[in-house]
């Protein structure tokens, strides 16, 4: 379980996050972070599984940017407020729990608002030793904080190198964001680089009369069937996505509402997008290899990341595969229909 828990408030405080759950996870490893975005699982309550966590009495880092504790809803009331509102509960569960908490002061905050002005309970952040995270200052307020890990008993496991600086405006959660639901860059990456079960360590791209380029119909279940267009140069595949409606779906219900709870706003679209390669052993039919990513649509914000793994027909009109996504855990069939080219 994480030993490292990141509260956040998203509207302005998810570049920062982003930015400490990429350095943290550099030095004590990914499986002892935990961020929301990149760890929650599909097909979990996201509510349940953040309890869960904070059950194991991570250390609690808490963002102290300005709309954390100032944002408000369309009523004008402090979203802190609300007992449901995520952070505080967050917040709360963690204190329950005996987590230690280390309140981290972002640009715009100079200090902890005082208690009085504070709901429980909140109101106990002034109890807890403060740090500053600041962009300007990113590396130096790293080490600071490493070090107060060090003391509570959390050593890195690699050495603190210099740290890139924290993003002074708003990045897309893409690339090089970690990938777990709403899951991990680097582990999509990693299992791209070993290869599902092994396979690209067996494979060596090699030259192809086969081209996949074009326009295909991807069909992953009876009632779910995406437009995908692949482009290939060389050994080298690219993949992007129709838009794909989501809002009427039973298996996107949890995290549509956990996106409206932590962003405000409603997730009816996403688009399917990644790059692989295209290669074949001597005498086989070609195969493709792409890691995926499902990011939404607008705002290529990364929700979800995996791999597709296919073996086109002789006849260079039909793939069979499988696609694994991260989020859910698990390999679905896969069945790809070219397109005819239109005028």
């Amino acid at each position: 379980m994480a030993q490292l828990f990141i509260s956040y408030r998203s509207s302005d405080g998810r570049d920062k996050a982003t930015a400490l759950a990429r350095d943290l996870g550099a030095l004590y490893g990914d499986a002892q972070v935990f961020i929301d975005k990149d760890d929650l699982r599909a097909g979990l309550r996201w509510r349940d599984e953040i309890a869960a966590t904070l059950k194991e009495q991570p250390v609690l880092l808490l963002l102290l940017t300005p709309q954390l504790l100032g944002a408000r809803d369309d009523h004008g009331k402090r979203r802190i407020d609300d007992p449901a509102d995520p952070v505080r509960r967050e917040v709360a569960d963690a204190l329950a729990g005996g987590a230690h908490l280390i309140p981290l002061l972002c640009d715009g905050v100079a200090a902890a608002p005082p208690a009085a002005e504070l709901p429980p309970p909140l109101n106990r952040i002034g109890e807890f030793t403060w740090r500053p995270l600041r962009a300007y200052d990113w590396e130096h307020d790293i080490r600071r904080l490493v070090d107060d890990l060090q003391a509570l008993g959390i050593a890195p496991a690699a050495p603190l190198e210099a740290s890139a600086p924290a993003p002074a405006t708003a990045q897309r959660s893409v690339g090089g964001t970690r990938r777990r639901w709403l899951v991990a860059g680097m582990a999509a990456a990693a299992v791209l680089a070993l290869g599902i079960g092994g396979y690209a360590l067996r494979l060596a791209p090699t030259p192809s009369s086969t081209d996949v380029s074009g326009a295909w119909s991807a069909t992953l279940s009876p009632d779910e069937t995406l437009s995908l267009s692949l482009r290939q140069i060389g050994d080298q595949v690219e993949l992007n996505s129709r838009p794909v409606p989501i809002s009427h779906r039973a298996d996107w219900a949890d995290y549509r509402s956990f996106w409206r709870e932590r962003f405000g706003s409603e997730l009816d679209t996403v688009s399917y997008r990644g790059k692989g390669s295209a290669s074949a052993l001597p005498g086989e039919q070609l195969v493709v290899d792409i890691a995926l990513q499902i990011v939404s649509t607008p705002g290529d914000v990364l929700v979800d990341s995996g791999n597709l793994h296919a073996t086109i027909a002789a006849d260079g009109t039909t793939m069979a595969g499988t696609v694994w996504l991260n989020g859910k855990q698990a390999e679905r069939p896969l069945q790809l229909l070219r397109l005819p080219k239109t005028r």
